[in-house]
This record gives structure tokens, sequence and C-alpha cells, in this order.
């Protein structure tokens, strides 16, 4: 693990970074059009598919330049490392998330519980959240606002753009070949693809 981290800590920064931009994009734009229910959620969805694209260019860039150490034998084909990249960026979310629920559950008046902590809980967490996760804010307000897996279901997204990302990089593959994203050249055998034909077989 710690040699992971060393290895990825760089692309890890970058994915905190583009969330950080994101979500403050995201406040910006969402909080403006909140009068207009339809004008938030396009702001919203504007600002989650501009955040994806980002997460999806970074990470594909570096399958690019593993497929090309795979291809010149330096280092060996791990199909997850997208996935785990991106599960590491994402632990302040998740963390946040599970904060929320758990101060949901046990924070409800009318609940078993009813902490008074657990109340403040879930009002802290969910508000520092909504504004780490602010490209979210607009459709979790118009479609979700009460529900505390709102909170961490939106992790998802990330997790799947960047898992399909580093695939498709690590294959010399690409959804969106008409965007110029300055992609790595193949290693030496001219042949993109080899590190998953090798995993394959």
């Amino acid at each position: 693990m710690r040699d992971f981290m060393k290895d990825n800590s760089r692309i890890i920064s970058r994915l905190l970074l583009n969330q950080f931009g994101a979500a403050f994009m995201g406040f910006l734009i969402t909080t403006a059009a909140t009068k207009t229910l339809w004008l938030m959620v396009f702001a919203s969805c504007f600002s989650v598919l501009f955040y994806l694209f980002l997460l999806y260019n970074v990470i594909w860039e570096r399958g690019g330049q593993d497929r090309i150490r795979v291809d010149g034998g330096r280092a060996q084909y791990r199909p997850l490392t997208g996935l785990w990249v991106s599960l590491i960026a994402n632990l302040p979310s998740i963390i946040l998330g599970i904060l929320v629920i758990v101060g949901y559950v046990f924070g409800q008046e009318d609940g078993a519980f009813a902490f008074g902590w657990a109340r403040a809980l879930h009002n802290g967490t969910k508000t520092v959240s909504l504004v780490w996760n602010a490209m979210y804010i607009g459709l979790i307000r118009a479609y979700s606002p009460l529900n505390p897996l709102a909170h961490i279901l939106h992790v998802i997204p990330a997790l799947f753009v960047t898992s399909m990302g580093y695939y498709l990089g690590v294959s010399n593959k690409r959804i969106l070949g008409f965007i110029d994203l300055n992609k790595p050249k193949a290693g030496a055998n001219g042949h993109g693809s080899s590190a998953v034909k090798k995993n394959k077989k």
C-alpha cells in the first residue's frame, strides 16, 4: 500500500485538485440559479459533467503512461489502479457521507435514539459535504434534500469514470476521440493495447 501511494500520490493530488475546482465552480453557478428549479438542476448537471470529464482526462493520461511502462516491461498491469486511486481521492467524501448517515440515524427526533450530538453531527457534516461536493448540490436539493444516502452515492459516478478511463488509457482507446487530450505515445512495439492482451493471456 505504501508503494502504491508513493507511485500514485501525484495523480491522487490532481484528482483532489480537480474536485476542489469543480466544487468551487459548481457552488458559484448553482447557487446563482437557486431561484429557478430547472436552471439549478441544469447548472448542477453541467458542473457534474465537467467534473467527470476532468477525472476522465487525468486518469486516461495515467493509463496511457502505465501502458508505456507495461509494454516496456517496467511495470505490471493492474486493471484496478483507476478504482483504487479514485477511492483514495474520494475518501473525504466517503467519510463525510458516512458521518451524515450516522448522524441521521442516531439524531432523528422521532427516532429510537434522538441524540443531540448526532443531530449536530448530521447538520455539520451535511453542510461540509454539500460544499465539498458542490457540483451535486443542485441535484441533491432538487431531488433528495432529506435522504442522507445522497451524500455518499454521488461518489459512484467518479469511481465508474476513473475505472473506465484508466482501462481505456491502458488499452489506447478513447471515448472522446475528437478532442485532443495529448495522449501518450504507444510503446516501442507500436501496440498500445498489449498490456490488456498480456493480462488476458
